[in-house]
């Protein structure tokens, strides 16, 4: 019945016609009710293939009892709660259309939502006193014939949870199965009231059709229009977009506001400490247990899990659909834009189809979600009440629900319920720990991005300014921090808020959630988590850095290394979070480890595990492949300044990557090449000879444009094996099988079989990557052998070959061969082949024998009886033996009837009765071994993550140089960028270079080269007009240097370098208001930060320093700043506005003074608003004579009265000047002093 129809038909039923006497309302009212209490059975209506809700294969509700009237009808008790429903009749039983059913919406293709009265309503509507009829007109159909799960009828309806009163459920109460109702008949049609059957939400309305008088003819009414009030309940029916917002007056005066408990004056955490106790934890709450003993069964398990979880969002988990109660109800209406169910409380929810979207949604806006699952069926909780030693409360006679994860933003996973990552970027879980000893800050650090399952760990030294913190935070940008709870000061803090104010935080107790580095060993130690495959009895396979971490000779691995103390108390915290999120044995089972060093200290391979995987380290190289990994001197620096002030990974308008160098450099194929291609940049490269490997590789794929296309034709057809790789780990995991400890193998899905399909799909996913890896590297093999580039040979050669790509043929040939590929694709299931699987077999060829033992055993019968004899039944009733009734006398004793039909008899013999019981459990065996055989195969993939692994670090590196040789090949003008490999005398020259992506992205504006030349000890002094392009010219001189030691060519006409060791930048002004820091004090700041880490092969971009305080403190400043990077001896441009710092330094040899040119039409010294000035944003040697602020200020927009009057104010400031040097120099005449420039003299008054 399609939607509309059903729209017309559901308004179309209607009250008596207001014509209609009040007799014949009353007679009709009454053969109504007569027609449900007769039992009479009338044909049924239209076909309920789709009915979603009324299929159940539990029993039905109880129904309120009757009694008998003064006139011998049955009539219902008036102490029962009346309720009514509505039922769904939809063409299809798409997922999608159950959202309907929780926010009280018409479903995509279906007809009417059912929905049970729960108290809240109208307030002129009175709860019905019958069921309502579907569309069809005919009476409702037995839920009992239904076969479908449902909310409300596996355990609680979700209006039941908040009626005390409520007909207790099947499973609240053990009540025997209620007899099917007949049908009755169809002579008296049952008649509707509009106002019992409309929608959720929907107001009654006028009748729009007539109604029937009982025994007469149907009189006419015209039609109505609709009301104001009915058109905005009707516009539920409308999209999202459409939608009114839902009204928020409500929210606030839900009865759960009214809770003494939840008062923020008597709120208490789960130990009973109010808010102001040190060791109060915001994420319990206190609940009385005489509230709890109120509650109907369900809602106590919501209280209950409530209390352990206050802080999150909990989708729980009734029959199909994830529920919303009471607060959490509220904030899915604020945030999803749901409807609120009909009811006194607040309650809201959606079906487990649509968990992906809206549990995403939730984790996008910083909430935290519980996603908790029913882990019982009816018939198991009733064999678990029926097992137990003690009287079983009505609190024991509901589905047992189990909490199965808690997804944050830095613990998403992206499994078959989640969904897959819309995006490439990794999300960190960080945690961090802070301690001072002898005066320096130490820090530890681990963090981890779940959907990869690599943990960085390491501990360092900082300065008072956290500049290595700092780093780490660019670098590796964290989604949620777990940091300990503690009084002391923490600088760290300070950072954080500043750099991360919107991150999530969580705070753990230090001890007991923020473990020690000993009970961190000691728990890991004790756990089965290293051990293969959950084997409690094997011997734990320890990551080798956890083993560096220990003390020498600890053979327990039970003792950190002092120097490692930190980054043992961050694992810790990491393992206990993840407990809590029941990541723990998903992550920490793959044994992925790697040690974090901060860039500026010399890199060590030690501590790492193993080969990591294309971008989970940053790196992406391999350890042998590429020189970076045999070469000790180390990455560029670039810190979280530079970092943030060339916009090199993220802008500074909305935090994307339009406008940065990674934007302008990624073109990767793959999700992984691109991860790979971040930490890149944020890392280049310093190894001369490595930075010449990419290069080559570089020039080889610029020379080769055919091969460019094939590979990268091929690349993009590759899913991201980085995150398939891990999740088929997780889905091998041995403590998610059928019966393990973790909660979701006991969990009760009703998308089971869409979930399955997708974790094989994934499987497929992977399989079929990898099979067009290996076909593209074996097409290549050939072309590679021609590259004089040693990567490229090494990435598109096979190890056999003398390559680094892993031959996996034949693992792939045994995941071919094992199963049908297409089959599972299509069914979703995996069909081991013969000889795949022990236990399938056996159980397949057990099944063989007991259907030839059946067939020879009815070849018997056949004879015995002289004619055809077959089985018949199904289920448990199988294998009955059918024959004519004519040969029956032949039957003896052992033969038992079992049913009859008209001239044929069936019965059982003791040898169907064995082979029946032998096959029946032959099925079990083998549906237990199919269960299973899925997760026994993702383990045999997983087993061999190594294998994986290097095959994505190879692909990862080819697409990241792909992408260089793309960028490369797309400059106008471009160069290979020459690196000196004698750094005794460092040197920096750049022939007409262009900004690297400002041409590119400006629409066709022309970009005006600039050359730059600065040998040994060289300073550049900058000086030009306000807007000529001197802050761009420095960031220009700043990204080709890093694009330049990235292996990449340049849009330059030449580049000549020797390696710069670090990038430091002092570029515009802000402040940090997070962190009580001034524009200045962050000028300030991040200078000192220069001066204590520049080295001679640093770069140093300076850009105005001194402009936030006084004229003559900030000139007195930046000369002092100035000398000391002279002294330095590294390679900088400063630029500044203080021409009396240009008269200081101009006969200084070291200095080379330059401006950005302009030109000036009609200089009017008097009235500079009458100048005219063109910006040329060329480099030309010598200072500039005047900065022409003015022209600035007309072009902001200044009033010309102002500008000219603030001329004037200028005139008198540099006549003071003038008399202050005269004055200066005529003391040195006269008294002998040494001579000293005006910035000095100003400066020493």
């Amino acid at each position: 019945m399609s939607q509309k129809n059903t729209l017309f038909n559901y308004f179309k039923r209607a009250k008596p016609s207001p014509t209609a006497s009040t007799d014949d309302k009353k007679t009709a009212s009454s053969e109504g009710k007569k027609t449900v209490s007769d039992g009479k059975s009338t044909p049924k209506g239209p076909s309920q293939k789709g009915n979603l809700l009324s299929r159940s294969t539990t029993p039905k509700r109880p129904r309120p009892k009757e009694s008998k009237g003064g006139d011998g009808k049955k009539e219902k008790s008036s102490s029962a709660k009346p309720y009514k429903r509505l039922r769904l009749i939809s063409d299809d039983e798409d997922s999608e259309n159950d959202q309907s059913l929780a926010n009280g919406k018409a479903p995509e293709g279906g007809d009417v939502v059912r929905e049970k009265e729960s108290g809240r309503g109208d307030a002129d509507t009175k709860p019905p006193d019958e069921p309502v009829l579907s569309d069809s007109d005919g009476p409702p159909e037995d839920d009992d014939s239904a076969d479908e799960y449902k909310s409300g009828k596996h355990e609680l309806s979700s209006e039941d949870e908040l009626a005390d009163d409520a007909v207790p459920s099947e499973e609240d109460s053990p009540v025997k199965k209620t007899p099917k109702r007949k049908k009755p008949s169809a002579a008296t049609p049952k008649q509707t009231p509009l106002s019992q059957s409309r929608l959720p939400g929907t107001p009654a309305t006028p009748n729009t059709a007539s109604t029937p008088r009982a025994g007469g003819p149907s009189t006419p009414v015209t039609p109505r229009a609709l009301g104001s009030a009915t058109k905005n309940k009707l516009a539920c029916f409308a999209l999202d977009s459409e939608r009114p917002p839902a009204p928020a007056a409500d929210a606030d005066h839900w009865p759960h506001l009214q809770l003494e408990f939840l008062r923020p004056e008597k709120r208490r955490d789960a130990a009973g400490r109010r808010p102001d106790d040190p060791e109060f934890d915001p994420r319990t709450l206190r609940v009385p247990a005489d509230f709890l003993d109120k509650q109907t069964p369900a809602m106590r398990q919501w209280w209950v899990l409530k209390s352990k979880h206050y802080d999150c969002v909990l989708l729980f988990k009734m029959g199909k659909f994830y529920e919303m109660f009471h607060m959490d109800a509220v904030t899915c209406v604020k945030e999803l834009g749901l409807l609120y169910m009909k009811g006194e409380h607040a309650h809201v929810g959606f079906p487990e189809a649509s968990y992906c979207r809206y549990s995403a949604s939730l984790v996008a806006k910083g909430y935290r979600v519980v996603r908790i699952e029913q882990t019982e069926t009816p018939d198991m909780m009733q064999a678990r009440v029926a097992k137990s030693t003690k009287k079983a409360t009505k609190f024991d006679k509901v589905v047992a629900r189990e909490v199965c994860q808690i997804t944050t933003m830095g613990t998403r996973t992206f499994n078959a319920v989640e969904g897959d990552a819309c995006e490439a970027d990794l999300s960190y879980l960080m945690a961090l720990r802070e301690q001072e000893v002898d005066g320096h800050l130490q820090f530890g650090v681990c963090f981890v991005d779940t959907s990869v399952g690599l943990f960085h760990m390491g501990q360092f030294t900082d300065d008072c300014h956290c500049s290595r913190l700092r780093t780490l935070l660019a670098h590796y940008p964290p989604s949620q921090l777990l940091l300990a709870r503690t009084t002391a000061p923490q600088e760290s803090r300070t950072v954080l808020n500043s750099l991360l104010p919107n991150v999530l935080r969580e705070t753990l107790r230090p001890g007991q959630e923020f473990w020690t580095g000993e009970k961190t060993l000691r728990f890991l130690a004790e756990t089965d988590y290293f051990r293969e495959d959950g084997d409690e009895t094997g011997p734990a396979q320890w990551p080798e850095l956890l083993l560096q971490m220990t003390k020498d000779g600890d053979t327990l691995h039970l003792t950190p290394r002092p120097d490692c103390e930190l980054a043992l108390q961050c694992l810790g915290a990491m393992t206990w979070y993840l407990q809590l999120c029941l990541l723990d044995a998903q992550l920490l089972s793959m044994r992925r480890f790697c040690r974090y060093q901060p860039p500026d200290i010399e890199s060590q391979q030690e501590g790492s595990s193993g080969p990591s995987s294309g971008g989970g380290d940053g790196s992406g190289d391999l350890s042998t492949a590429d020189p970076t990994q045999s070469d000790h001197t180390g990455r560029m620096v670039l810190d979280g300044i530079t970092v943030k002030n060339l916009e090199l990974v993220a802008n500074t308008v909305d935090g994307t990557t339009k406008g940065t160098l990674l934007g302008a450099l990624d073109t990767c194929a793959t999700a992984f090449g691109k991860r790979v291609l971040r930490a890149w940049v944020c890392s280049p490269l310093r190894s001369p000879a490595a930075i010449a490997a990419r290069l080559d590789a570089v020039d080889d794929l610029i020379s080769r444009a055919d091969v460019m296309d094939d590979v990268t034709a091929a690349l993009k057809k590759l899913p991201d094996l980085e995150r398939l790789v891990r999740r088929i780990h997780v889905q091998g995991n041995g403590r998610l099988r059928a019966g393990g400890s973790h909660p979701d193998s006991r969990a009760i899905m009703f998308e089971e079989g869409k979930y399955s399909r997708r974790k094989i799909l994934d499987l497929l996913a992977a399989i079929g990557g990898f099979q067009r890896a290996l076909t593209m590297v074996r097409t290549m093999a050939d072309t590679a052998s021609s590259f004089s580039s040693y990567l490229l040979r090494c990435c598109l050669t096979l190890d056999a070959d003398g390559g680094k790509f892993p031959d996996f043929a034949d693992v792939l040939e045994y995941f071919e061969s094992s199963f049908d590929q297409e089959e599972a694709r299509r069914e979703g299931r995996i069909l081991p082949a013969d000889g795949v699987d022990e236990q399938f077999d056996a159980a397949k060829d057990a099944l063989e024998q007991i259907e030839q033992e059946l067939a020879e055993y009815l070849r018997e019968q056949s004879r015995h009886f002289g004619c055809k004899v077959s089985y018949y039944g199904q289920a448990k009733n199988r294998f009955q033996l059918e024959l004519p009734e004519r040969v029956s006398h032949k039957v003896d004793g052992s033969y038992e009837l079992q049913s009859q039909k008209k001239g044929a008899k069936r019965y059982w013999t003791d040898t169907t009765r064995r082979l029946l019981a032998r096959q029946l459990a032959a099925e079990e065996a083998r549906a237990a071994a199919l269960r299973d055989i899925s997760r026994r195969m993702f383990a045999r993939f997983a087993r061999h993550h190594a294998v994986w692994e290097r095959a994505v670090q190879c692909l990862g590196l080819l697409d990241c140089l792909l992408a260089l040789a793309r960028f490369s090949r797309g400059c106008e003008v471009g160069c290979r960028p020459e690196i000196v490999t004698d750094q005794s005398e460092p040197v920096l020259e750049i022939e007409e270079g262009h900004h690297p992506w400002l041409g590119r992205s400006s629409g066709g504006i022309d970009f005006i080269p600039n050359t730059i030349s600065m040998q040994h000890g060289r300073l550049m002094l900058v000086t030009g007009p306000n807007m000529g392009g001197k802050s761009t010219l420095m960031r220009q001189a700043g990204l080709l240097v890093i694009l330049a030691q990235l292996g990449c060519h340049v849009p330059a006409e030449s580049l000549r370098l020797s390696p710069v060791d670090r990038v430091f930048t002092r570029l515009g002004a802000q402040d940090r208001i997070m962190s009580g820091q001034s524009t200045f004090h962050v000028e300030l700041s991040e200078t000192a930060a220069i001066m204590r880490h520049a080295t001679v092969h640093s770069l140093v971009l300076v850009d105005e320093l001194g402009r936030g305080t006084s004229t003559f403190d900030g000139c007195a400043i930046a000369s002092g700043v100035l000398r000391q990077l002279l002294r330095t001896g590294c390679r900088c441009l400063f630029s500044t506005h203080y021409h009396m710092l240009v008269e200081e330094f101009e006969h200084e040899p070291r200095v080379r003074l330059a401006h950005m040119a302009c030109m000036v039409e009609n200089e009017n010294e008097e009235d500079p608003t009458e100048e005219t000035i063109t910006f040329l944003y060329k480099l030309s040697d010598g200072a500039c004579p005047k900065s022409y602020g003015f022209n600035a200020a007309r072009l902001a927009g200044i009033p010309v009265e102002v500008v000219r009057k603030a001329h004037q104010v200028a005139r008198q400031f540099e006549q003071r000047i003038e008399k202050m040097a005269r004055f200066a120099a005529v003391w040195r005449e006269h008294c002998g002093g040494t001579a000293v420039s005006p910035a000095a003299a100003i400066a020493a008054q």
